[in-house]
């Protein structure tokens, strides 16, 4: 079965990963449908007459049907929260993410659509409860309700395959950082650690720094989720990252090589949010894909800097 040639639908286009995966996709020639609350007037010239652009709130009373009709493939990158702040409003996370998914669904299965790409997070669903090396086939306990309804989306799309025959793809994420990543926003450590060491800003340590988390640079995480996306996946999860481990404190010691500049770092309490150690284990991925070796961190941190200083930032 091939689902490549139709329609195909992004859900969160205007974001740090929907920017990077739709420029990868119109490369490609892909007919384009991208969904966003709004784009920035660059990205709205950017796919113009490339992809057609529709805005509106997917925890509102936005027309999953007419959304839908004619798409062949749907990637699902939408979150209204993010891990550090979800644990404020828990019944937010199902009526504003979850609800809404489960009537996304519904359409897709009205209106054929043969396969959802959903991006679910590779460093909150499987919680503390591990040995710090994360695999697909362990329990996954997440200790922030942004983690929850990721797991929640990702038993829903199984219990849809099962009912209708919907096919699926998750991709359990990492960390991504590099361009189009905004670098004053609540995620993004890498990216937002780069800019305000540029600015002469104070970046925030939270903790002693002891933190340790997998990131993958934005080119390769692309590159993983359209090799996922392809018909010859042959399993349905996948956890995508570098496959190893950065400590807080060993990523703010890279800062001067990097930028040539001494950050300044503010130091804050520790988050009861933040799980002490997440790496992921994407030996699954390197078994069944031959995508090449992934970047490096100091190179990928290095290339965001040049798209820094190139954008005058």
């Amino acid at each position: 079965m091939t689902v490549n040639n139709g329609k195909t639908l992004v859900l969160g286009a205007g974001g740090f990963i929907g920017t990077n995966l739709c420029g990868a996709l119109c490369a490609r020639g892909a007919d384009l449908i991208l969904f966003d609350r709004f784009f920035a007037q660059e990205k709205a010239q950017r796919w113009q007459g490339q992809a057609q652009l529709v805005t509106g709130s997917f925890d509102g009373e936005t027309d999953f049907d007419s959304l839908t009709e004619g798409v062949q493939t749907v990637y699902h990158l939408i979150s209204t929260t993010c891990p550090t702040n979800s644990n404020m409003d828990i019944a937010a996370e199902y009526t504003d993410n979850v609800l809404p998914t489960v009537r996304l669904l519904d359409a897709c299965v009205r209106n054929g659509v043969q396969r959802v790409i959903f991006l679910s997070s590779g460093g909150t669903v499987y919680g503390k409860d591990h040995t710090g090396v994360c695999r697909e086939e362990d329990d996954a306990f997440p200790i922030s309700s942004y983690g929850v309804q990721k797991l929640t989306i990702e038993k829903l799309l199984y219990l849809y395959q099962y009912l209708h025959g919907l096919d699926y793809r998750i991709i359990r994420l990492s960390n991504p950082y590099g361009p189009h990543q905004r670098p004053d926003g609540v995620q993004g450590v890498v990216t937002t650690f780069l800019y305000r060491t540029l600015k002469g800003e104070p970046i925030r340590l939270y903790g002693d720094g002891s933190v340790v988390r997998d990131y993958i640079y934005i080119d390769d995480a692309v590159r993983g989720i359209l090799a996922i996306a392809q018909d010859g996946a042959p399993r349905r999860l996948y956890n995508l990252g570098s496959g190893q481990g950065t400590s807080v404190a060993q990523l703010i010691r890279l800062l001067p090589e990097v930028t040539g500049q001494t950050p300044v770092v503010e130091h804050l309490p520790a988050r009861a949010a933040d799980v002490p150690v997440n790496i992921l284990d994407v030996s699954r991925f390197h078994a069944d894909f031959d995508i090449g070796a992934f970047l490096p961190l100091k190179e990928g941190m290095r290339r965001t800097v040049d798209f820094f200083k190139n954008a005058e930032l």
